[in-house]
């Protein structure tokens, strides 16, 4: 269930820590696959945005993956719909290519379940290219 010590273990970034817990060592944090487990085995309403801790990104294009145990889920990049997902495999809800804009981007997931309105929140930046990018009409 969580990260613990082990004398032994010297990978994963934590020398002495064995790091493949649903629950980080201290307890503090749940873990993506805390929530994965969670929409599989709970009647608990469940929806939650996956690497949401891995705010800074590099990369304009990305995959979006939400849990959920809600029939029908709806994603929203700063506000505009992305469409809706009426089909999951395993709790598990994926748009792919999903174009960020540079500067900072608001991702919610939105489903219902059982009469609960659910909502989920998190802030994804997209770092600012350090050059300029080359010209789609070419040269000027």
């Amino acid at each position: 269930m969580f990260d613990f010590a082990v004398s032994t273990r010297h990978e994963g970034g934590v020398p002495g820590r064995n790091d493949k817990g649903l629950v980080t060592y201290d307890r503090a944090t749940k873990k993506d696959a805390f929530y994965f487990y969670k929409a599989n085995w709970s009647d608990e309403p469940v929806l939650y945005i996956t690497d949401r801790r891995f705010t800074d990104r590099t990369n304009a294009v990305t995959d979006v993956k939400i849990y959920s145990n809600a029939r029908r889920v709806e994603l929203l990049l700063n506000g505009k719909s992305q469409g809706y997902h009426s089909t999951a495999t395993d709790g598990v809800f994926l748009w792919k290519n999903v174009r960020l804009n540079p500067g900072e981007n608001q991702v919610t997931a939105r489903a219902g379940r059982d009469g609960k309105e659910l909502s989920d929140t998190c802030v994804w930046t997209l770092e600012q290219p350090q050059f300029p990018l080359p010209n789609p009409a070419g040269p000027q």
